[in-house]
């Protein structure tokens, strides 16, 4: 049940305490409030665009139907528009990404005349920079493509809800690079894997490999469609400008430097991405900190509210945030992603040695450390901000990843240039993920094409290949977008994904290197198992959420000191009923959920498998491909860092295997 307090919008009220044509429903009635001089700061996140268009899709169902799940629609008057140097600092960033990757398209070019020609160069040159990158751009690197514009709204806005024990997810990362640096760094390196995935193909069989590779690239199309749309509705709402054309010359820009200039030019943008991301934080904190009054201020007000609790040692498994589940839970999931995902994967193949790649994820893992902190600061300092007039009780904003551009749009709209480089800053972490994210999926489905080749391609051929993929999931990723408006439910579940597909593709990287009776049959089975299980599991939290049942009941809030001008919005808690219990599981645990789903279904599946069918136990288990280390070559003359790349890449490795480079050693414990 909800109760509406009806109040005119007068004076020069913030956007926050202005409603504009918007309508509530209280017990099945519809009851509506104006006001003429409201501005909007409804920007953004995956979430917003959900809530924006979910009455837009249930609107074919009924007109009762669409009643009763309209949403507040904002709409800027100009207010919050751009000046000439937020445009310049935007434009600015759009112009040196660019110029990064025209600069490294010609140096790809002009390489040719200066450089040995080695077999399939232009291909090493765009996937992995031929190995002769330095370690700190590519952590920086890694580093921007774990972020996103999601990322950078979500974490202040969990923050916000449930308190700083989000902190906690750097310490994890840190904890699992020995594990990672260690074990999965020289595993891939040692194999001279291109894609993450080749290894299915060796362990089990090739449709494993390619189902692998599908899952990821429909997850990854997806997810890069929304990364970008995000920080493009955000921007109209400041600008003016169509989300569409947003969107296009963005995709048009990155697009141009991922396509032309490869890895380098993904590295080095990446890089300079980072660094604006880090500015716009930093600036805005700190001009943040010095309005509100200081340190002690934010900690007094978080305080009085009950969130300045960093140690939770709650064992439950439905609270959101704990110690246990913010540095298990989270650890499994730094190491699905840093150990078995492409995206990071082929990042270890553009140094010389495995001592840099390990060094390339303690940079990137404590890069990634100081955004979190960062990140917990500032939901902090908006929580502050807002804390005796929260703003998802007034109705200001619909979704709390909506918070941060409120806060920025509201505090620091009078300081030239601060929006445009917040503006920068979100689509800097959507540009690296969305540049990332083309690379990676152009180096798994060269892969996948070989065995399509009837003969050898010449180095060029395999160059404007490999370029064509980059260039054809670039705009499979863009077409997407014109239908994320109208995906409703489904944006948070796509989302939601990324962790899910990581942690079941994780696992079965397990499978085949720790249970040696595996086999295809099992790991098959065990994949498709955990991914069903965690859509499940997903899917039912977030009906249920819609359906009014608790399932993560935020921290208390207060409207204390808003205007009594002001329409206020009050949610009687008392009367929601808790969702089942599974729903209720955090989200944190996912990721080990899907790992131990494939690790137990694959190995149960495929001794059942080797038990009803003996005779074919053969067919469906591989050699156990495991660790393999070299036993007449040294880091320094080795070759791990270039590309295998040949048209038959099993009679490749059988070739290779037979001169005896490898040898299977035992692991200790």
């Amino acid at each position: 049940m909800r109760f509406v307090m009806d109040q005119a919008c007068v004076g020069d009220l913030s956007a926050r305490q202005c409603w504009k044509g918007a309508s509530k429903v209280v017990e099945g009635a519809s009851v509506s409030r104006s006001c003429n001089s409201c501005r909007l700061i409804d920007f953004l996140s995956i979430r917003s665009v959900q809530a924006r268009f979910f009455s837009w899709t249930l609107a074919f169902n009924s007109r009762a139907s669409r009643s009763k799940h309209r949403m507040t629609e904002f709409r800027a008057d100009g207010s919050h528009r751009f000046g000439v140097m937020d445009y310049t600092v935007f434009a600015s960033m759009l112009l040196v990404s660019a110029v990064i990757g025209f600069y490294h398209g010609c140096d790809i070019f002009n390489s040719k005349k200066n450089k040995p020609k080695s077999k399939n160069n232009a291909v090493g040159e765009f996937l992995t920079a031929n190995g002769e990158m330095s370690t700190l751009p590519v952590a920086l690197s890694m580093l921007a493509s774990f972020l996103s514009s999601i990322t950078l709204m979500g974490q202040p806005a969990e923050v916000y809800l449930y308190g700083p024990q989000l902190w906690l997810f750097g310490l994890s990362s840190l904890i699992i690079v020995p594990i990672v640096g260690n074990v999965m760094v020289p595993f891939f390196r040692d194999k001279n894997y291109t894609s993450a995935y080749q290894y299915f193909g060796d362990r089990f069989n090739r449709k494993l490999q390619f189902l692998t590779s599908f899952l990821f690239s429909i997850q990854m199309v997806l997810y890069l469609a929304l990364v970008l749309y995000a920080p493009a509705l955000a921007m109209h709402q400041v600008t003016g400008f169509n989300t569409m054309r947003i969107v296009t010359i963005m995709y048009v820009v990155c697009i141009f430097y991922t396509t032309i200039g490869g890895m380098k030019a993904v590295v080095w943008t990446d890089t300079f991405q980072v660094l604006v991301l880090y500015a716009a934080m930093i600036v805005i904190l700190v001009k943040g900190t010095f309005d509100i009054g200081g340190l002690g201020v934010i900690w007094e007000r978080n305080s009085a509210f009950n969130r300045t609790e960093f140690f939770s040692f709650n064992m439950d498994p439905t609270e959101r945030y704990t110690v246990f589940s913010s540095l298990i839970g989270s650890g499994f999931l730094h190491m699905a992603f840093y150990g078995g995902n492409q995206l990071q994967v082929q990042r270890y193949f553009t140094v010389k040695s495995n001592q840099q790649a390990k060094r390339m994820l303690w940079v990137n893992c404590f890069g990634w450390t100081i955004v979190v902190v960062l990140t917990v600061y500032t939901g902090m300092l908006i929580f502050a901000k807002y804390c005796y007039c929260d703003p998802l009780m007034t109705g200001a904003v619909q979704t709390p990843d909506q918070l941060f551009p409120l806060y920025v749009m509201e505090t620091l709209n009078g300081y030239p240039g601060i929006p445009g480089l917040f503006i920068a800053g979100i689509f800097s972490a959507g540009l690296s993920t969305l540049s990332t994210g083309v690379n990676s999926l152009a180096a798994i489905w060269f892969i996948e094409m070989q065995h399509l080749f009837k003969d050898k391609l010449t180095d060029r051929q395999a160059g404007y290949t490999v370029k064509g993929i980059a260039l054809l999931f670039g705009v499979l990723s863009y077409l997407m977008v014109f239908l994320v408006p109208y995906m409703g439910g489904l944006v948070p579940v796509a989302i939601s994904l990324s962790g899910v597909f990581a942690g079941s593709i994780f696992g079965l990287f397990l499978l085949g290197m720790f249970v040696k009776r595996a086999n295809s049959v099992g790991g098959t089975v065990g994949l498709l198992s955990s991914i069903s299980i965690l859509v499940w599991l997903n899917i039912g939290a977030i009906y249920s959420e819609r359906m009014g049942q608790s399932v993560n009941p935020r921290l208390p809030a207060s409207t204390a000191q808003c205007s009594v001008n002001m329409t206020v919005l009050y949610k009687d808690d008392s009367k929601e009923e808790d969702a089942m219990i599974i729903y209720r599981i955090s989200y944190m645990w996912y990721c080990l959920i899907a790992m131990s789903t494939t690790l137990i279904v694959g190995f149960v599946v495929s001794v059942i498998s080797d038990w009803l069918f003996p005779a074919k136990s053969e067919r469906f288990s591989a050699p156990n491909l495991m660790y393999c280390d070299k036993i007449h070559s040294s880091d320094k003359d080795s070759k791990a860092n270039q590309l295998l790349l040949c048209e038959d890449q099993t009679k490749c490795r059988a070739t290779i295997n037979s001169s005896s480079p490898y040898q299977p050693t035992t692991v200790s414990s």
